[in-house]
């Protein structure tokens, strides 16, 4: 969500994605907005565009994260403890969800772990 400053009249004067100090938070679709970008020449439907890209890859990148984290602890460059709680927690619940699931593809596969 983008942050906006006003002029003394109440009309918005600057967007940005970055705090200031001041600034009042608002959605990316919000009327203002979406006026003060046509008004300079952009298209906020760009912004609406990258916006569902970000959401449609956020499984991916999360998954990715959990990778880059699971080879850290591998190489011991990372220990879990290094770790908030909460994210401990998460992880160690996904580690059990994933070796649950390889369990059952390898049961019904005939396989043994």
């Amino acid at each position: 969500m983008p942050y906006i400053i006003r002029d003394e009249h109440g009309k918005v004067i600057k967007v940005s994605v970055r705090s200031i100090h001041g600034a009042e938070l608002v959605p990316h679709s919000h009327p203002e907005v979406v006026e003060f970008l046509k008004a300079r020449g952009h298209e906020p439907k760009q912004i609406e565009d990258a916006l569902g890209e970000l959401r449609r890859t956020d499984a991916e990148m999360s998954r990715a994260v959990e990778d880059v984290i699971m080879a850290l602890l591998k190489k011991n460059i990372l220990k879990m403890t290094d770790m908030p709680k909460a994210v401990q927690d998460r992880m160690a619940l996904r580690v059990k969800m994933r070796i649950m699931i390889q369990e059952i593809y390898d049961q019904a596969s005939g396989t043994r772990t």
